[in-house]
């Protein structure tokens, strides 16, 4: 029997960073005290949080993001992001049976994801699998948890009178870890995406350019050489005044752009909130032109790494986009001490021929309501889908075979 117990608890009664020293400054930005603090402002999702002990020792803490209907953030809202390729998924790589299938279900997914709620997801925001271990504990004390996990949410979902759940982007280190034990559980695994990181080895910017197969290189120079010549220049802003209202302004126009929900209030709110909570933590790189801001991108630092947080560009800002979020990011990372820029998930083409590393996320859902059926067979689908995508662009995740199998 397992000595693993979990409970769970308000935002209010989470262990802190003081509490729990694994939440102080750690290399992921996600991880941070600080971060779980912004996404407690939420409110899209209702926060919880699962606290893991072994032998009555506090040894993990996970985000917990519930839905009580379909209005949840679409990468963390269970139910919502089965079935919708916006989440993950590439059905137009599956052959003319199963594509024919997917097709057939598509319709009859509004139904069955409404018998789903309420919903909680084990994740936090930025993509991330939210599980935090506490510090000092070795790779076998942290494969117990991992191995637990299914069953500690199972737990859960049933307390907290959640119709499905879903344990999100674990990478392939721990889905070797969670993919067994919720599997045995009967756990629907699927291939979420992956992560884009772009790794810099290189001393400085003319070190790293010199390194560049020459394609390559000549593809920075030219992008570079148009953005200046278009008469751009780059401005870093550190800390929480970089948050300015250009900012806000271009970030509204690029939700109204793609039909995005919230207006400039949520705008206003969602940056005013990770002011006031990561705000020391906060980078804009921004493409100026004449004194007016055409073009941002919002970065997170922590240690050695950049996260991407958000961006934003003006219809004028032609050809900004790759010279400001790839090249002069690496340019300014170069020359202080960044050596890795976590860009997320989705873009792949882009960022992989931009030189990032792709690192696969996995996911594993529960559903248990009315239409659970129709929602497991469109979520293998989805998953092998997204599975194909991603080894069409040469990665090949170490744990896909679980998902492949359970889709014949």
């Amino acid at each position: 029997m397992s000595d693993l117990t979990a409970e769970i608890v308000s935002p209010d009664a989470r262990p802190a960073a003081s509490a729990f020293p694994a939440l102080a400054a750690p290399a992921v930005i996600w991880e941070d005290d600080r971060w779980w603090r912004f996404t407690e402002h939420t409110d899209l999702h209702e926060v919880r949080y699962l606290v893991v002990r072994e032998d009555g020792d506090l040894v993990a803490v996970a985000p917990l993001l519930i839905t009580h209907d379909g209005g949840g953030l679409l990468f963390y809202d269970t139910p919502k992001m089965t079935g919708d390729t916006s989440a993950f998924g590439a059905p137009e790589l599956l052959d003319a049976q199963r594509r024919a299938r997917w097709d057939e279900l598509a319709g009859r997914l509004a139904d069955a994801r409404r018998g789903q709620y309420p919903s909680v997801a084990l994740a936090v925001f930025g993509s991330h699998h939210g599980i935090v271990h506490a510090e000092g504990r070795d790779a076998a004390g942290r494969a117990r948890v991992l191995a637990e996990l299914p069953r500690l949410l199972e737990e859960t979902a049933e307390l907290l009178g959640c119709r499905s759940s879903s344990l999100l982007y674990a990478t392939d280190e721990q889905a070797a870890v969670l993919g067994p034990a919720a599997r045995a559980r009967g756990h629907i695994p699927a291939v979420l995406g992956a992560e884009s990181v772009m790794r810099l080895d290189a001393p400085d910017w003319e070190t790293y350019l010199a390194g560049l197969v020459s394609r390559k290189r000549s593809r920075v120079i030219n992008e570079l050489r148009a953005y200046t010549e278009a008469g751009f220049t780059t401005v870093v802003r550190e800390g929480p005044e970089s948050l300015s209202d250009p900012i806000v302004d271009l970030q509204v126009k690029l939700r109204a752009k793609y039909g995005l929900p919230g207006g400039r209030a949520r705008v206003q709110r969602d940056f005013d909130a990770i002011r006031e909570t990561v705000g020391d933590s906060c980078m804009v790189i921004s493409a100026e032109r004449d004194g007016e801001t055409l073009g941002f991108v919002l970065y997170l630092r922590a240690g050695h790494a950049m996260y991407g947080r958000t961006a934003g560009f003006n219809e004028d800002a032609k050809g900004v986009y790759f010279a400001l979020t790839y090249h002069e990011t690496n340019r300014w990372a170069l020359a202080h001490g960044v050596r890795e820029i976590w860009y997320g998930l989705a873009a792949y083409d882009a960022k992989r021929l931009r030189g990032c590393d792709l690192e696969a996320r996995h996911g594993w859902f529960r559903f248990t309501g009315t239409g659970s059926t129709e929602l497991e067979e469109v979520l293998r689908l989805q998953g092998t889908s997204e599975h194909d995508r991603l080894r069409g662009l040469g990665y090949d995740s170490t744990t896909h075979k679980e998902t492949e199998h359970r889709c014949h």
